[in-house]
């Protein structure tokens, strides 16, 4: 018989002793909080079972395949930690031998990599990989490998002796796994003596030779503990936060802890969107300014998504505070669950937050750095799902799972039983071994407390009066850091039975987000949703929500495996015939949870949908609709996954006002004609127009497509096309139009001529077209329009 705790006399709040520890960096405290490990705890719910299940049998050998494909012998770090975790929580011979002939070649590349000089800058096989690899088959050939390079790296590297930066930060993670499946310190305070040198003035000079002038892309810029602002590449930010946060609990020194919290809160106050994601700038895979979120081309990496799931995890076991597992949770189903497809065979390795139609998943891509981590962090959700100390079991997740948590003096059998996300009901049970005194942490979301964020980068339009509950009591105001706390004598049969109430609710972001202003989101509960094509009548764009709109949850069984969805009575913006003109109309609004979209094929998506007609985005009309455009000077469009949807002749007159020449929340056209001529771009009128005035916006992003050397306007006089006599010289400027006047000429066409500058970027440094390291010398010669008039 379950016993329902009584929480009218079992709520104690106390505090849990995190005092820091000794300056000396020899004297280890490491996290006060431990994650219950992945091997006790099994995943039985209907949300998350299924996706571990296409997990195994279809992501991890759809990477295995395609990587051998291209010729591979070997499988990456990321793939060979989630097999282990894969191995570790279900045994299955097939598949063990699968992996291990996988394994076995790597074995060999490794071993005859060469001396220990290969060896000590990474060349060794990833310490993560080697050790979960371990753990699940007692096969240590991986494993002394990934030790002999770790000791070839001490014992050339540390204090006293040199260093060097690394390109990539994920060294020090590995180190730090090392360290803890060994319990020898010295790979822990390597860790640290390479974080430590970064940013120092003598190992600047490193970082300058790979990305000429920009430090901050590793994050090589200043010393980590003085650093304030997350900057860079995003993935290598994370993989440098990661190692920081641990570096803090290891030593106790607070430095390291007021570093990473100041960075987080960097993050999550001005540079994070909705969904969890990070990064916002497509060259180089960047943080960009504070408030810089646009959301067509939002970088929003898979991979930075999964280094920002770790991180948080990292943050909440150093703080014991709950709204670092707000942010993770945030993160997982939505920003990390959208990178990959219901089946489990596609990716995204960039997460856009609206589409034109003209963005989808790869089945593999040129840098395959996302699927791997989609395959490793899907595989270890266990886990992230409880917590604990000697006298207290944490429940972070609200995932249907069964654990076995080991405290001081006790083994407690603990059990959650729910249908989350689609509802906010979550049953625990607590089945101790024997009768004892210990602590149950439940976490209250924040969603579930009228707080979006804990920040005021996104907040609820409404405030909702409905309560979270614990055994039918209203949650107290005051909570121990996120959590309802339950200390009492605990038996058999205990259940503590929490209800999270999930109203729809309209987000509203900061305003300094220009690419937000005037629209609003939809969450329910932990999930973002989006409007997508097949359920709007074929358009997601042009959708309209009014404040007062009211919008309930459904469930649907037989969509997308079964979501819920949110409907309402809203309003769609169309064109009146004049082709300028906007109207609304009813319309029925079907929002799916964005982690689900483009499963269905290539369409519009949005995630913030406009609040009146005047921010809905309409397909362009151009009053005479024939453009041309040199076919010299177009760019080839070929796949590479790394979306440029932006980039859309349709810019050029679709009538939108930029925010800046480096906008990117709307299209722009980009050209690149051959040297010696201009490109030009052509307006065919349906019959002689006058026309006496232009004005064009250049986009530049200041990296590759840049501000154009001139350009001019030219008309056409019979056969020949003859500049037009402008009245005024012709300018180019940055963010703003730059316009110009002329002689009134009639005419049947007219032409934009751009002349771009040709810039040279040397080989060996990163280059165009991708920011990768380019093999030789390259003349580059790009710009774009994000409008032009003619009047």
């Amino acid at each position: 018989m379950r016993n329902i705790v009584s929480v009218l006399t079992a709520f104690v709040i106390s505090g849990l002793s995190f005092s820091i520890g000794a300056q000396n960096a020899s004297i280890r405290t490491d996290y006060k909080v431990q994650a219950v490990p992945l091997t006790d705890v099994d995943i039985t719910d209907q949300f998350w079972a299924p996706k571990q299940e296409a997990n195994r049998t279809v992501s991890i050998q759809h990477c295995i395949q395609e990587a051998e494909k291209r010729g591979g012998t070997t499988i990456g770090g990321g793939i060979l930690e989630g097999a282990g975790c894969m191995i570790a929580r279900r045994r299955d011979p097939a598949f063990e031998e699968y992996i291990k002939q996988r394994v076995d070649a790597t074995v060999t590349k490794f071993s005859a990599a060469g001396g220990s000089a290969d060896l000590a800058r990474g060349g060794g096989p990833s310490p993560e990989a080697a050790v979960a690899y371990f753990d699940a088959t007692q096969d240590r050939r991986l494993l002394d490998v990934a030790l002999k390079a770790a000791d070839a790296a001490d014992a050339v590297y540390g204090p006293g002796k040199t260093g060097y930066i690394s390109g990539h930060e994920g060294q020090k993670i590995g180190l730090m796994r090392l360290f803890r499946f060994t319990g020898d310190e010295k790979y822990w305070k390597l860790a640290q003596f390479f974080l430590d040198i970064r940013g120092r003035a003598e190992y600047r000079q490193q970082s300058a030779g790979e990305y000429p002038g920009e430090l901050e892309y590793n994050q090589n810029h200043e010393p980590v503990l003085e650093q304030t602002e997350a900057v860079g590449h995003c993935v290598r930010a994370m993989y440098l936060y990661i190692p920081l946060t641990d570096i803090a609990a290891l030593t106790g020194r607070p430095e390291y802890a007021k570093a990473a919290d100041t960075l987080w809160e960097d993050v999550v106050s001005r540079k994070m969107y909705l969904t969890g994601g990070i990064g916002s700038i497509r060259q180089q895979e960047k943080f960009g300014a504070p408030y810089q979120l646009p959301n067509v081309s939002s970088w929003h990496e898979t991979c930075a998504s999964y280094g920002n799931v770790v991180w948080n995890h990292r943050l909440f076991l150093l703080h014991r505070d709950a709204r670092y597992i707000d942010v993770m949770e945030r993160i997982l189903y939505n920003g990390f669950l959208a990178g990959v497809s219901l089946k489990g065979d596609r990716f995204f390795y960039q997460n856009v937050l609206m589409s034109y139609g003209n963005y989808e998943r790869f089945d593999w891509i040129n840098v395959p750095c996302c699927p791997p981590n989609v395959v490793r962090l899907m595989a270890s959700i266990g886990s992230y799902i409880y917590a604990k100390t000697a006298n207290e079991i944490y429940v972070n997740l609200f995932v249907g799972s069964k654990a076995d948590v080991t405290l001081a003096g006790n083994n407690v059998k603990i059990a959650q039983t729910t249908r989350y996300p689609w509802e906010g009901k979550v049953r625990v049970s607590v089945n101790p071994e024997h009768a004892g005194n210990f602590a149950v942490l439940v976490r209250i979301p924040e969603w579930a407390r009228n707080t979006a964020l804990p920040s005021d980068l996104y907040r609820y339009m409404d405030s909702s009066a409905e309560k979270p509950t614990v055994n039918g009591v209203p949650v107290a105001i005051t909570l121990d850091s996120g959590y309802v706390r339950i200390e009492r004598m605990w038996k058999t049969g205990d259940v503590v039975e929490l209800n999270l109430p999930m109203p729809v609710r309209k987000v509203l972001a900061h305003d300094q987000v220009q690419d937000d202003r005037g629209r609003v989101a939809l969450e329910r509960g932990p999930l973002v949703y989006c409007a997508e094509w097949p359920d709007n009548g074929g358009s997601a764009l042009n959708l309209v929500i009014p404040d007062k709109a009211a919008l309930k949850g459904e469930y649907r069984p037989g969509l997308l495996n079964g979501v819920e969805v949110i409907t309402g009575q809203v309003q769609a913006a169309i064109r009146e015939s004049d082709g300028v003109s906007v109207r609304t109309v009813p319309h029925n609004l079907v929002a799916v949870p964005y982690y689900s979209w483009a499963n269905r094929g290539m369409g519009e998506m949005t995630v913030w949908i406009a609040r009146n007609s005047g921010t809905a985005r309409l397909k362009p009309v151009y009053p005479n609709p024939v453009v041309r455009v040199d076919s010299f000077a177009g760019i080839e469009k070929a796949w590479t996954g790394y979306g440029d949807q932006n980039d859309d002749i349709g810019a050029v007159y679709d009538g939108v006002t930029p925010l800046s020449s480096a906008d990117e929340s709307h299209l722009y056209f980009r050209m690149r004609p051959p040297e010696g001529r201009p490109a030009w771009i052509e307006y065919q009128f349906k019959a002689p127009t006058q026309v006496s005035s232009s004005k064009v916006y250049f986009a530049d992003d200041s990296r590759f497509c840049r501000l154009p050397s001139s350009w001019r306007i030219v008309y056409q006089d019979g056969d020949a096309w003859k500049p037009v006599a402008n009245s005024q010289p012709y300018t180019v400027g940055k963010d703003r139009f730059n316009e110009v006047a002329f002689k009134p000429v009639t005419t049947t066409a007219v032409r934009i001529e751009v002349e771009p500058h040709s810039l040279l970027y040397k080989g060996g440094a990163a280059g165009p077209p991708a920011a990768m390291r380019i093999n030789k010398d390259t003349i580059w010669r790009e710009f774009g329009i994000i409008e032009w008039q003619v009047k």
